[in-house]
């Protein structure tokens, strides 16, 4: 399980989890800021993913989790994490000055976790934070390859190669079918 932060959004506290480098909240805490049933949250999710497969586009759907919890009796109960992209496709369903307000709160509590995330990521190594914000502004939209060798006492007679990484990174998209004709 990720790390947890919690921030309060329409006087609900809102916890927002850090799960591979992606950030999270739950259906129930979309349903109590919203002033929502959580059933008609996990409807309306559901009618979502639904959609989504009827229009084939599943890459979407994963960010919908579904997830068990229990409730104050102690039953296991569903719900959802959902990622900031599925909050989106979620909120587009939330009409309304007051559930405008509330989309922006959490619009800006994603923004504030994937900043905290942004700092949690920089290495503790002053050297190789200071190098990745030099390469990460280069690197290129479309396919490219990372070398790195780290060499051990570079200098001297003893100097040997501690660590060598090859790797290609695939920016491409799916290709439309229909542009391939």
């Amino acid at each position: 399980m990720g790390d947890i932060n919690a921030i309060n959004i329409n006087n609900q506290k809102v916890s927002f989890e850090n799960k591979n480098n992606q950030i999270f909240c739950t259906s129930i805490d979309v349903a109590k800021v919203f002033g929502k049933r959580h059933f008609h949250v996990l409807r309306d999710i559901e009618n979502i993913l639904k959609d989504l497969r009827e229009i084939g586009d599943l890459k979407y759907a994963s960010n919908f989790g579904l997830v068990k919890y229990k409730d104050l009796k102690g039953e296991l109960r569903t719900a959802y994490q959902i990622s900031r992209d599925g909050f989106s496709l979620l909120a587009m369903r939330f009409t309304g000055k007051r559930s405008l307000r509330f989309k922006i709160a959490f619009i800006n509590a994603f923004n504030e976790m994937e900043k905290l995330l942004r700092n949690e990521i920089k290495s503790p190594n002053k050297y190789l934070t200071d190098l990745m914000e030099i390469i990460y502004p280069k690197l290129p939209k479309n396919d490219y390859k990372v070398s790195v060798i780290i060499t051990d006492n570079p200098y001297s007679k003893e100097a040997k190669n501690i660590f060598s990484l090859n790797y290609l990174v695939d920016n491409r998209t799916p290709k439309d079918p229909k542009r391939l004709k």
